[in-house]
């Protein structure tokens, strides 16, 4: 009883001190708020797992900007178009900043905020984007490289599709061996095959990351109280052994990248070459940037790329195929324009994009109805400023809710039902760009903080889905679940619940060996 009595003393001295430490913290008692308790403030109100499908509920309730208070962290959460559209385009550079206040999850995995979706705004984030961006931009005008990899990693999945002989399975491995391979391959020309120790130390480094940093929900105690990883957090024990990982896999292939350097291999071209050249030629004085490289910098790009390009894409498509497997009438349509447009004597090209509006139209749908990055990442003011008419003071973590900007029902009706032809006009085209259906579909951000592989993941998908169309009959295997995304699992990214296909073939000699 007395050790009992002991932990609870223990317990609420820990929250009396942060709400203490809270008295600092800028005053949002201004903004429409559900009323908490003391000291814990809303955190028995939220759906931990699912902290997006509670803002969504309370919007309705409390408006499109309100306040929300976990112990002593109050964030401000964006529940509109209207108000997300005016942090991030309006007032971008007010809102461009990340929460380096109380986010001790963030800053453990990052090496201290070190990677370009979490630095602030200033001369090593413009450098690091500069350069990624400058490695990825040849999607958009010499397409030819990516085109080619995408195409390459397509076969390998139809092939191991094809070696299960119709039978029921889950595809989500070949899925992950498929979109993490095209990043591997974009950062140092290297793929691995699923029994490789690079394939399995970044699966898991990419699991224990999605599940234990999320922007509010499970582990959400350890960046209010942090010293809660000295008495057996399971959420920091996941992040001391996804450090381990990372550190691990950077020994293996850090000599490999210097490697391709010295022995000017031509496939020396990668992200990762490209950066470590630009650090050495800091480091022997033959260049100069207003930024001296760090290898951390090295270091959390790599893993940067890796888990934000691989997690959104692999989760996606994961999606999409239960998605498929239960909408014959969709799978039709996909296949009729797959065969009338491209036929079966060639396979995809990204070229076949504008004359394939329904699969377009498809990837538009499955970005909005599955919203994987459903809270974004975390924004923070860098002055004094406003949303819709109300202040907010600088320094205040933004929350935007793009799983409720997807699912509005006063905008798009049926929100939760998955319709292609939300994005096709009258005349059966894609809607343009300034279409208010185009305009409420931000699943990559927008504004100075837009993800950077937008346009990868794009032309990722659409050949992907196109491949599938021309390639298999997608079916419900032994193992269903619901393709509903309102029923997905919890994490930095939401992930759907296991399932399995069973694939009939089509062209056959296509893609084959």
């Amino acid at each position: 009883m007395a050790v009992i009595i002991s932990i609870g003393l223990v317990l609420l001295s820990l929250c009396l001190v942060a709400w203490l430490l809270g008295w600092h913290r800028p005053s949002l008692s201004h903004l429409p708020h559900k009323k908490g308790l003391p000291i814990i403030g809303n955190f028995h109100q939220i759906n931990l797992r699912r902290p997006e499908l509670t803002f969504t509920h309370w919007g309705k309730e409390l408006g499109s900007v309100f306040s929300v208070k976990i112990l002593n962290n109050t964030f401000v959460v964006l529940n509109s178009f209207d108000a997300i559209r005016e942090a991030l385009i309006t007032k971008g550079s007010d809102f461009a900043g990340r929460p380096h206040v109380n986010s001790y999850r963030l800053e453990f995995a990052t090496m201290g905020f070190r990677d370009i979706s979490l630095l602030n705004p200033g001369v090593c984030w413009k450098l690091l984007r500069k350069i990624s961006l400058s490695q990825i931009k040849m999607f958009d005008t010499g397409m030819k490289r990516i085109e080619e990899l995408s195409s390459s990693m397509n076969k390998d999945m139809v092939n191991m599709f094809r070696s299960l002989e119709g039978r029921s399975f889950n595809p989500k491995v070949s899925i992950y061996n498929t979109v993490m391979n095209v990043l591997t391959m974009l950062l140092m020309n290297r793929k691995f095959e699923k029994t490789d120790k690079e394939f399995k130390l970044i699966t898991e480094m990419e699991r224990l990351l999605m599940s234990s940093i999320a922007p509010s929900g499970e582990g959400v105690e350890l960046d209010i109280l942090p010293w809660l990883r000295y008495f057996g957090n399971s959420t920091f024990k996941k992040l001391k052994l996804q450090a381990q990982h990372r550190d691990e896999l950077w020994s293996m292939i850090k000599p490999r990248i210097l490697e391709d350097i010295r022995s000017d291999d031509k496939g020396s071209d990668g992200l990762m070459h490209v950066l470590f050249r630009l650090y050495h030629s800091q480091q022997e004085g033959t260049i100069t940037n207003t930024y001296l490289l760090e290898e951390v910098d090295l270091i959390m790009t790599f893993v940067d790329v890796i888990i934000a390009g691989t997690g959104t894409t692999f989760n996606s498509f994961c999606g999409f195929l239960n998605i498929l497997s239960q909408h014959e009438d969709i799978q039709e349509k996909l296949q009729e324009e797959v065969d009338r447009v491209i036929g079966s004597n060639r396979t995809v090209s990204l070229n076949d994009r504008a004359n394939m509006p329904y699969t377009q139209a498809t990837v538009l749908e499955l970005l909005r109805s599955i919203s994987v990055a459903a809270l974004g990442l975390p924004h923070a003011t860098l002055k004094k400023t406003s949303i819709s008419g109300i202040p907010i003071p600088a320094g205040v973590q933004i929350l935007m809710n793009l799983w409720g900007l997807h699912h509005d029902e006063g905008f798009w009706g049926d929100p939760h039902s998955f319709r292609p032809e939300r994005f096709l006009d009258e005349a059966g085209d894609v809607v343009s760009a300034s279409h208010e259906n185009r305009r409420h579909l931000m699943p990559f951000g927008a504004g100075t903080r837009v993800c950077i592989g937008e346009r990868l993941a794009m032309g990722r998908l659409f050949m992907m889905i196109a491949t599938m169309a021309q390639v298999f009959i997608v079916e419900q295997g032994h193992l269903k679940s619901s393709w509903d995304p309102r029923t997905y699992q919890s994490g930095i990214v939401l992930h759907p619940l296991d399932y399995e296909i069973q694939l009939k073939s089509r062209n056959d000699h296509l893609y084959t060996e």
